[in-house]
């Protein structure tokens, strides 16, 4: 990723956070819903597409979280300073709803499944479509 952009996520990181009102709002909110299920899709017999990076060259790090951080500022900021230095692109792997670094603008990717091998398949899919070479 481009320098200006981890300084643009930087510059977002902030320990407080915005509190979550769905569960008040909903009562007075016609159009909502319980919310769905996670569904990805097999697709093992056809090539993924590869995401497109400004940098043909780029490095892209997974990052897993299983569960959102209390300390998710803190985080933020050591993976940005550690992407920075290393010139590399970092993609989210989140087994949560909230993994707590969408709010700084990093890219999240939802790892879904109701079995540890369906859940490792959805893993190994978003792996190849980032071309994902280090998962943390």
């Amino acid at each position: 990723m481009e320098a200006t952009r981890w300084t643009a996520i930087l510059s977002r990181i902030d320990p407080r956070d915005a509190a979550d009102i769905d569960d008040l709002a909903a009562e007075f909110e016609p159009r909502a819903e319980t919310p769905g299920r996670d569904i990805f899709p097999d697709c093992e017999a056809c090539l993924m597409p590869r995401a497109a990076f400004k940098r043909e060259e780029a490095v892209a790090i997974g990052l897993r979280v299983a569960a959102e951080p209390a300390d998710a500022a803190d985080r933020a900021m050591r993976v940005t300073a550690f992407a920075l230095e290393r010139d590399v692109e970092v993609v989210v792997l989140s087994d949560c709803d909230r993994s707590g670094f969408e709010r700084f603008g990093f890219r999240v990717e939802r790892v879904t499944g109701d079995t540890e091998a369906r859940r490792a398949d959805c893993e190994e899919q978003i792996r190849r479509f980032w071309s994902i070479d280090l998962l943390l």
